[in-house]
């Protein structure tokens, strides 16, 4: 797994990365026809020459925030099913609604 990979899933790159100290962020807007979900985020660390991921999601519900960090996953559809799994187990609020 690479940065190519999440790049080639759809992923757009953003030099800023808040307050982490990642190389770079990866982001992914889910989405249904009901409107967004949430944002998939994923932190490229370099470490003695390699791509280290760690990711994050907010979720929302009922007007509370929800932060959940993923860092052991090995692959690009391993960590998109994990929070897809969570956001429909947990029963979380859309992010944003389509009119």
């Amino acid at each position: 797994m690479n940065s190519q990979d999440f790049l080639e899933a759809g992923y757009r790159q953003y030099k800023e990365t808040g307050f982490r100290a990642a190389e770079f962020l990866l982001q992914k807007r889910i989405f249904d026809v009901n409107g967004t979900k949430y944002f998939l985020n994923i932190y490229l660390y370099n470490l003695e020459s390699k791509e280290v991921f760690d990711s994050e999601v907010r979720f929302t519900k009922n007007l509370k925030l929800y932060s959940i960090t993923v860092s052991e996953f090995q692959s690009v559809e391993e960590i998109e099913n994990i929070f897809e799994d969570l956001w429909e187990r947990m029963c979380f609020d859309y992010q944003e609604r389509t009119s």
